[in-house]
């Protein structure tokens, strides 16, 4: 027990120290305009990713069609401009729907 938290405790050490050596490495530098469009796409490509081994399983064997038309569902009513919480809720129902149907 004790391991586990020396471990917890070390990685928010190791957590604290790389979040507090970008800004003491960088400063205030500014990045090119190339850069930081590829730096501000990074979350949404991380989440992409992570929606996709959730989505399909970790071997890619636990894939439900029915969270896809879901999930691009809420992708258009996003680029369409409405709310995070109304993009959410279409891709459930499209989903929930879909799961009734079948």
């Amino acid at each position: 027990m004790i391991a586990m938290w020396s471990a917890v405790a070390a990685l928010a050490v190791i957590n604290l120290v790389f979040k507090g050596a970008g800004p003491a490495i960088l400063g205030d530098h500014q990045f090119g305009a190339r850069t930081q469009t590829a730096l501000d796409a990074l979350p949404a490509a991380l989440l992409a990713g992570l929606i996709a081994v959730d989505l399909l399983g970790p071997h890619w064997d636990n894939a439900d069609w029915t969270m896809l038309p879901g999930l691009a569902t809420a992708g258009v009513a996003r680029t369409r401009g409405l709310p995070h919480l109304a993009c959410i809720l279409a891709g459930v129902a499209v989903t929930a729907a879909l799961r009734t149907l079948g």
